[in-house]
């Protein structure tokens, strides 16, 4: 049959312009439509392939349909306790009030005041206190977490809910099923359902699901709630902070930061963690009273904390927007961390523009980054953002994975979220704008340890121009890619 192979070239040829214009009517930004085109057109049935699988942020309609109706339902309920309780807060600061009024309403619960922070910067004090506070539990733990490691630092954990399990209390365990995949079939997993935790896979993988829901959406938030009285979030996944050598790095130490709070805010992350959990358990919500316990007053005023969940659904934009408002709220200082820094058009803007007005704006990034590509695509930017005045200090005592952002010493972010597409678009996200100049300077004066000459070098704009070319050009390649990462 000579015309068999001519046919099926030309149905392919024909399904590719087809997405491309299918990618046209999208309407999505115009680096990512054209990111897809490229592909799309000098790819043949690879490209295909590759967008029917993650061209489209397709969480599934049944999940869509059901993650709408526990978002409604659940932060309802918590919403109109906190007016009760007379929690939520209206700010006085006109820069922290269309802040808080964009992520409130990007984000669907409003900041909550009456708070206490504790920022934990070790990750073996991290894994100690959340084994405490789950041995002291009476009743409930819930924990939700991207990544979850068979080692002795995370064993420690993984032994508390087992002996809180076997005391009554009710233990609720939801890990990503891409991000955790080793765990959910190893030993602290087995461990702990004997033991009677309730262990759940977030956003299972399933080759059947590929063509119906887009397998790379992960839930990437790092989340513990204990008897929903105090909670831990931030960029700690339960794991040991060291990491092994490989031919990408010599080996190191992750360097995370984590918050614990106590306040109403706890009841802000119990939402975020009963939506995942019911969601994904299939466990249908029963009386949510329980999980919505008075808190005890913190010393003094406390803490204005307001959490904002992002990621697919009703809302994709919410952190990218609430970002784009603190940036472009500074006035005289921009700090940030963050271990992947591949930002769009918009925000990269806006940090250019915050420098050109004045504002003293500082990136800290890692020297080596544990994703080749995206590290690679990362240093694209450097040059355009040395020229605006921004500077850019690369941290070398470990591999820096502490995401926070303190503008003007006044508003502090502590967040799960990465500075790249993915985090924006793609993953479920829990962010932490803390309103507080107290919290603010604490946050500063650990972003500031990142910086000093022992730990990071900084870039310098006659340096970085003077790169060997084969770099410039593997970075610009890199670049390219930077939407769909």
């Amino acid at each position: 049959m000579p015309w068999l192979w001519p046919s099926i070239l030309a149905a392919e040829f024909a399904l590719r312009l087809l997405l491309v214009v299918h990618v046209v009517m999208r309407r999505r930004p115009v680096p990512v439509t054209m990111s897809w085109i490229l592909l799309l057109v000098s790819v043949p049935l690879a490209g295909t392939i590759l967008y029917a699988l993650v061209g489209e942020n397709r969480l599934g309609s049944r999940r869509a349909a059901r993650h709408a109706a526990l978002t409604t339902h659940i932060e309802e309920r918590a919403v109109g306790l906190w007016r009760q309780r007379h929690a939520d807060w209206t700010a006085d600061d006109r820069a922290a009030s269309h802040l808080a009024a964009l992520a409130t309403r990007v984000g669907g619960m409003p900041p909550l005041r009456g708070n206490a922070l504790e920022l934990i910067a070790s990750t073996a004090e991290f894994l100690t206190r959340l084994a405490a506070d789950i041995d002291a539990a009476t009743q409930h733990c819930h924990l939700l977490y991207y990544i979850w490691t068979d080692d002795p630092d995370a064993d420690r954990v993984a032994q508390a809910l087992c002996r809180a399990a076997r005391r009554g209390v009710t233990c609720r365990v939801l890990v990503d099923g891409v991000g955790s995949r080793d765990f959910l079939s190893g030993p602290s997993a087995r461990a702990m359902a004997d033991a009677g935790v309730k262990i759940v896979e977030a956003l299972p993988v399933r080759t059947w699901r590929l063509l119906l829901a887009r397998v790379d959406l992960r839930n990437h938030r790092k989340i513990a709630v204990i008897d929903g009285r105090l909670a831990y979030t931030g960029s700690h996944n339960l794991c040991s902070a060291r990491y092994p050598d490989t031919w990408l790095r010599t080996g190191g130490e992750w360097v995370d930061s984590t918050v614990r709070v106590t306040g109403p805010a706890v009841q802000a992350l119990q939402t975020i963690f009963l939506r995942d959990w019911f969601l994904d358990s299939e466990e249908e919500p029963g009386d949510l009273e329980a999980y919505f316990a008075v808190p005890t007053p913190p010393p003094g005023d406390g803490c204005v904390v307001h959490v904002v969940p992002s990621g697919p659904g009703p809302q994709p934009e919410a952190i990218h927007h609430a970002l784009l408002t603190m940036l472009y709220s500074a006035g005289e200082e921009i700090i940030m961390t963050t271990p992947y820094f591949v930002p769009d058009e918009a925000t990269k803007t806006a940090l250019i523009v915050a420098a050109q007005r004045g504002v003293a704006v500082t990136l800290v990034l890692p020297e080596r980054s544990d994703m080749l590509l995206v590290g690679t695509a990362a240093r694209s930017h450097y040059e355009d953002l040395l020229l605006a005045g921004i500077r850019i200090r690369h941290y070398t005592a470990g591999l820096l994975h502490s995401k926070t952002i303190t503008v003007d010493r006044r508003i502090g972010l502590i967040t799960s979220v990465n500075f790249d597409m993915r985090s924006f678009f793609l993953n479920f996200e829990c962010s932490l704008f803390i309103y507080d100049d107290d919290f603010a300077s604490h946050l500063r004066f650990l972003q500031t340890g990142y910086m000093s000459e022992q730990t990071s070098r900084e870039l310098h704009l006659d340096e970085w121009k003077g790169r060997p070319l084969h770099q410039r050009f593997l970075q610009n390649v890199a670049q390219l890619a930077g939407p769909l990462l």
